[in-house]
């Protein structure tokens, strides 16, 4: 489990919410591959890269503020 954040700290909605479960969906259609069609398989695949690819998104976003803008060249 996560350290309690100090007050006034961003929280990080793929880290520090339910959403970050989402992350597993994958393995939990593994688990069921026997017992569901494989369609299900692979939509928690494709639950569990969608939750990859908008914390990916979110974190380079985050990243990209900390720069200032590059100077233009004339």
């Amino acid at each position: 489990m996560s350290e309690p954040q100090p007050r006034g700290a961003e929280r990080d909605l793929y880290r520090d919410t339910w959403v970050r479960y989402l992350g597993y969906a994958n393995e939990v259609g593994e688990a069921f591959r026997s017992l569901v069609p494989a369609a299900v398989v692979w939509l928690s695949y494709g639950v569990a890269s969608s939750y990859v690819l908008a914390d990916a998104i979110d974190k380079g976003k985050k990243a990209g503020e900390d720069f200032l803008p590059l100077r233009q060249l004339d």
